[in-house]
């Protein structure tokens, strides 16, 4: 039987739970959820709102770590954490610097860019993540505004200059070996090529926005100091995930 995988079309960690299950290349079935109304599906289901949530043979797991780890137990191969206890804390506390930065601030830079760039499309990607075409335009309206404010415009800095460092981190790494923390893939590396999910979407049939497809945010997808990483992160998918 299938594991169900429930995520919100948009959001970077149900891509990092995705990539769990497709690395670990376990058979899996997608299903969408908005947020609002529709997450009382999911706290039914889970005792909370968030996503990733996965349904494994009448398990229910939540959150991206937990799945991961949940995985590693029960689907041993291929391996996710290595045997090495140093090497196994390098790759856990990598993994959650990246839920930590990447995952608080890649998308406030990348929504930053949309409502500068392409307003056009905002509209439509909120109606995809958040339930009903009214609800839709009340978020457009509510959200523009809010983006303006001082405290706001601090906030997207701080999320650029973090992701900045990041990124950069990430690309030294990657000169000293082929993986993040070594010579073969691990969480880290999942982590960091799912979470990376809005700086550019990824190449893959399971994205929600066809469309978006390879689309990434001017000064990072295509910055030249940050190749590395992008380009690396791109073979990530076709070889692992795609």
């Amino acid at each position: 039987m299938a594991i169900v995988l429930h995520r919100f079309p948009l959001s970077h960690f149900s891509e990092k739970g995705r990539a769990l299950l497709r690395f670990k290349r376990l058979d899996f079935r997608i299903e969408e959820h908005q947020l609002g109304l529709p997450q009382l599906g999911i706290y039914r289901m889970s005792g909370q709102r968030q996503v990733p949530v996965i349904e494994d043979d009448g398990r229910i797991v939540s959150d991206s770590t937990e799945i991961a780890l949940y995985l590693e137990d029960r689907y041993r191969e291929p391996r996710l954490l290595p045997e090495d206890p140093a090497e196994r804390r390098e790759v856990v506390a990598l993994e959650d610097r990246l839920d930590h930065w990447m995952g608080s601030y890649a998308p406030v830079a990348w929504f930053d860019w949309v409502e500068r760039e392409r307003p056009e499309d905002l509209r439509r990607l909120l109606e995809l993540e958040v339930w009903g075409l009214g609800r839709g335009r009340l978020a457009a309206r509510v959200v523009h505004p809010l983006m303006k404010l001082g405290k706001a415009r601090r906030l997207v800095e701080k999320s650029k200059a973090r992701t900045h460092t990041l990124l950069a981190e990430l690309c030294d790494r990657l000169t000293k070996h082929r993986y993040l923390c070594g010579d073969a893939p691990s969480l880290a590396d999942v982590a960091a090529v799912g979470l990376a999910f809005h700086l550019e979407f990824p190449k893959t049939r399971h994205l929600a926005l066809p469309d978006w497809e390879g689309v990434g945010v001017p000064g990072f997808a295509d910055a030249p100091e940050y190749a590395r990483f992008f380009e690396w992160r791109r073979q990530f998918y076709a070889e692992h995930l795609g």
